[in-house]
């Protein structure tokens, strides 16, 4: 018959009295001690297995070949159907490590499996083992932990890689919310054993992480630790860069024309990463960082591989790079290139990084300050060298140019001003359009124009061309008066000199309005108009070439060749009809008359055309 739990609660109680009061610490005594708690450890109350738990710790030490039976025995209570054992179960381990440091590895490792309980409670108390073991020994604890955070191989089974995946996430929280306070302030001191270990082993493990795991491994474990916030360039900052500069370098090299712009996304967020260590932290050497991104980055094949947006980002990171590796002006003994060699780079390449950038008026702060420091970066080297902008660069200047208003974006136009010659925009083309109508309407009539004309308005369709068209008798103003200076030329003074705007082309004839107007004209001959009734006008009179209103030089109509310019013996000879001619007409014509004048040509055509007309 079972005796009752009380009897037995005071008879293992005063055993563990006896044994812990004795001098002997190898005796029988303590090693009978001993050997009922891990007896009751399988007891079916929950009281005896609170008092194992509570006391294995005192005595195992003393006997080695039970250490292992004692050990196993406090693991099985960590598993006891009863929350109350588990918890003491716990608090076992953690005696356990206090009593042999060789344990604290072992007991680091099951303790971690336990942050996976179901029972807040419990995890609670399994998180205060953990920051105990950190206390104990963080060196060892701490790679415990990042051993936890490496994936699988891929010989593992997928159940297995999805425990891990698990396993990862409860380990970075618990670095993260629980024990990050520990670890800098009491584990982490710079320089110790245990910032050390820390380093290497998240060094170690970052390579196998995705981006996510990484961003929060750097941010919130490496760069709040001591080391890293009051030192700038840290001993181990370029270490950790290099580790990052691994993430970008790779899946560029391996990258070819099937890879999709998504799989690439995580270079730029590395490149993000990066660029926050070395631009804002500054715990590395921005000329790294520079380095590597002229040689793997900034290339066209390169950056084309990378969606729209993430050309935008990656551009822009760079440009921050840039600006704090010239601004660091940090020299490092190795035979990589100088910031000189990079910035030529840059300068090179800044065509389609400028273009990547698809500047607009809705463009962020970001944008507009990546592109001040490539164009910077052009401007120096203008001023320094024999350096001027390519035609490339100089038609994506113009087109940002053209996208951006002045009255936002003063600053930059000024700086791609001082890079490339643009064209004034003070006018619209709408103005400027109207302001050579203007010019042209007074051109036209006569009148001088009281202004410079105005720009042409840049646009691809030809120029209009003006025909000067003569008008009838009975539709045309007014006639000029007899002291033009075209009547004092006389006639054959002109007969070989062209007007000064006079086109080379041949001008077209007028079509009149009305269609019977080709064949007769109810206005005055010619002859009648000169003054003589000698001859009857015919009624088919020869088509002469029409005058233009703009040129106050004319030009008799030469029968036999081509009419080449503008003028109109109708009008002239209109004129002379109206006026009395003055003396020197006169004399010019008497001067100039010769056996074929004028007057006796005209006449032989009406003479001509007056048979003609009988003849029909």
């Amino acid at each position: 018959m079972a005796r009752p739990l009380g009897a037995q609660e005071r008879e293992v109680k005063d055993q563990i009295k006896k044994a812990k009061g004795h001098p002997d610490k190898t005796g029988l005594v303590r090693q009978d001690a001993l050997k009922r708690l891990i007896e009751i450890t399988h007891a079916p109350h929950p009281n005896l297995k609170i008092i194992a738990a509570q006391n294995i710790s005192f005595f195992f030490t003393d006997f080695p070949d039970l250490e292992e039976d004692a050990i196993n025995a406090v693991y099985d209570l960590c598993e006891d159907q009863s929350s109350a054992v588990r918890v003491e179960g716990y608090t076992a381990v953690t005696n356990l490590s206090k009593a042999d440091g060789r344990l604290v590895r072992r007991n680091a490792d099951v303790l971690i499996q336990l942050l996976q309980s179901d029972e807040r409670d419990e995890v609670e108390i399994v998180k205060k083992a953990l920051l105990d073991h950190l206390e104990l020994d963080p060196k060892v604890t701490l790679g415990v932990i990042c051993d936890q955070m490496s994936p699988l191989d891929d010989s593992v089974d997928d159940d297995e890689k999805e425990i891990r995946d698990r396993m990862r996430k409860v380990v970075l929280r618990f670095l993260t919310e629980d024990a990050r306070k520990v670890i800098v302030e009491r584990c982490a001191i710079p320089g110790s054993d245990a910032e050390e270990s820390l380093l290497e082993n998240m060094l170690a493990v970052i390579p196998k992480l995705a981006y996510k795991d990484t961003e929060i491994i750097v941010e919130e474990i490496i760069l709040k630790l001591k080391s890293f916030q009051t030192q700038l360039n840290a001993p181990r900052g370029s270490d950790l860069l290099k580790v990052l500069l691994n993430k970008i370098s790779q899946p560029l090299s391996n990258a070819n024309r099937s890879t999709s712009a998504d799989s690439l996304h995580s270079v730029q967020l590395y490149m993000d990463l990066t660029s926050f260590l070395v631009v804002e932290k500054r715990v590395a050497p921005a000329i790294l960082l520079l380095r590597e991104c002229c040689s793997s980055v900034v290339t066209k094949i390169n950056l084309q591989k990378f969606s729209p947006d993430d050309q935008q980002l990656v551009v822009c990171s760079l440009a921050e790079i840039y600006y704090t590796a010239n601004d660091q002006q940090f020299s490092l003994n190795d035979d990589g290139p100088a910031i000189d060699t990079l910035t030529r780079v840059i300068v090179d390449s800044s065509p389609f990084l400028l273009e990547a950038l698809r500047l607009t008026e809705g463009s962020s702060p970001r944008h507009i300050k990546a592109c001040k420091i490539l164009l910077q970066a052009c401007k120096d080297r203008q001023q320094s060298a024999s350096w001027s902008p390519r035609p490339n660069l100089v038609s994506v200047l113009s087109a940002i140019a053209t996208r951006l208003s002045r009255s936002r974006f003063q600053d930059l136009l000024d700086l791609i001003r001082s890079l490339v010659p643009l064209p004034s925009t003070s006018a619209k083309p709408q103005e400027q359009s109207a302001k050579i109508s203007s010019a042209l309407q007074s051109s036209t009539n006569g009148e001088p124009s009281t202004g410079p004309l105005a720009a042409r308005p840049s646009t691809n369709q030809f120029p209009v061309r003006r025909m000067h068209v003569a008008t009838s008798s009975r539709h045309s103003g007014p006639r000029p008066s007899s002291t033009e200076p075209a009547i004092h030329l006389g006639l054959a003074s002109m007969k070989h000199q062209l007007p000064p705007d006079v086109s080379t082309r041949p001008t077209k004839r007028q079509k009149n309005d009305a269609p019977d107007n080709r064949e007769t004209d109810s206005g005055p001959s010619l002859l009648s108009r000169m003054g003589t009734t000698s001859k009857v006008a015919p009624k088919h009179r020869t088509s002469l070439t029409p005058v233009t209103t703009t040129t106050t030089v004319e030009r008799p109509h030469v029968p036999d060749a081509p009419p080449q310019t503008q003028l109109s013996i109708k009008g002239a000879a209109s004129l002379s009809g109206r006026s009395t001619k003055p003396p020197s007409l006169q004399v010019q014509q008497s001067a100039t008359t010769s056996k074929s004048s004028l007057l006796e040509r005209l006449e032989g055509s009406t003479a001509s055309g007056a048979r003609r007309g009988r003849g029909r």
